[in-house]
């Protein structure tokens, strides 16, 4: 099977799940795609062959799959959701741990070992860096309001958010250069809601 058969599979495969369970307001179909976006155009300015490229945009749709059936011990639900899938369209065994951990490369500061792992963080944050920022931001928070029936005072929840974008760091070269700029302005309007 061809590599763009592959991801192709994946992707009607990830689609039906998550249609499933779509009713989370960030953790959905539009987030995971986002993601897979992201980590197509990091994967084609940052050069990375096509084997890879496959790997990380399998990695890419099965990231967040785990809310499929909970929302805590995720990053072991990640990873077998996916090697689930990988098995039964008989994927190889050293790209199935390659994929795996690419998924677990996702945890929140958790430190990347290698290119792939750097894309795709740059990737799963890259709605900190964006110009919807701060939409995307109060979806999570309607989110986990929603899951752990618990309410989260605004300035706290930005206060949070602040420590988070202040922490986290680009990892490629291209995240760098093109999303510097809307960082520090999201890192600013976060900041003007807490003081």
């Amino acid at each position: 099977m061809n590599e763009q058969k592959i991801i192709n599979n994946a992707l009607r495969c990830v689609i039906d799940l998550l249609e499933k369970v779509n009713h989370y307001p960030y953790h959905n179909i539009n987030h995971t795609l986002d993601v897979y976006s992201r980590v197509w155009y990091l994967c084609d300015k940052e050069f990375v062959y096509l084997e890879e490229k496959t790997d990380l945009l399998i990695a890419a749709l099965f990231h967040d799959t785990w809310f499929i059936e909970s929302y805590s011990e995720n990053e072991i639900i990640w990873a077998r959701i996916a090697r689930e899938y990988l098995e039964k369209i008989n994927f190889r065994e050293d790209r199935i741990k390659n994929i795996e951990n690419i998924i677990l490369a996702t945890i929140v500061f958790s430190e990347p070992k290698n290119k792939l792992e750097k894309i795709i963080q740059d990737a799963d944050f890259d709605n900190l860096w964006r110009r919807d920022f701060m939409m995307k931001t109060l979806s999570f928070r309607k989110e986990i309001r929603l899951i752990g029936n618990q309410s989260i005072p605004m300035k706290e929840w930005y206060k949070t958010t602040y420590n988070l974008m202040r922490k986290q760091s680009f990892k490629t070269f291209t995240a760098r250069k093109e999303r510097n700029k809307v960082k520090k302005e999201n890192i600013l309007k976060v900041k003007t809601k807490i003081y």
